[in-house]
């Protein structure tokens, strides 16, 4: 009876040492941000390497970078904003769960809600 025990406990080990950033963001999202003026759809495209998130935001503002992290289930990014008068950078966090995200972020004044899913 203790011979099974001690193999189970290499397996927990394994288990408990798994690193936080387990979960993979990598891909294609379909987002949709909130603001006063209505829901604006665009495409998340990220690439991860551990916790560190890279990738871009496509809109009919154009492209712009995108840069974060991914810690645990929670996520943090910023997209840096180049369609307007003025460069800004925006804020964004959020949670993970499964193949959606959701969260706040905050554009100069304006604080909103936005959600992704997964597309690929």
């Amino acid at each position: 009876m203790p011979g099974r025990y001690l193999r189970i406990i290499p397996i927990a080990l394994a288990l408990l040492a798994a690193p936080a950033w387990a979960f993979d963001i990598s891909g294609e999202w379909n987002l949709k941000v909130a603001s006063p003026e209505g829901e604006h759809p665009a495409k998340l495209t990220i690439t991860q390497n551990g916790e560190k998130i890279t990738g871009a935001c496509s809109s009919d503002h154009g492209q712009q970078k995108v840069e974060g992290t991914l810690k645990g289930d929670q996520v943090h990014f910023i997209v840096h904003y180049s369609g307007g008068d003025e460069p800004m950078v925006i804020p964004f966090n959020g949670k993970l769960q499964g193949n959606k995200m959701t969260g706040e972020y905050k554009a100069g004044d304006t604080t909103g809600v936005w959600s992704a899913e997964k597309v690929k």
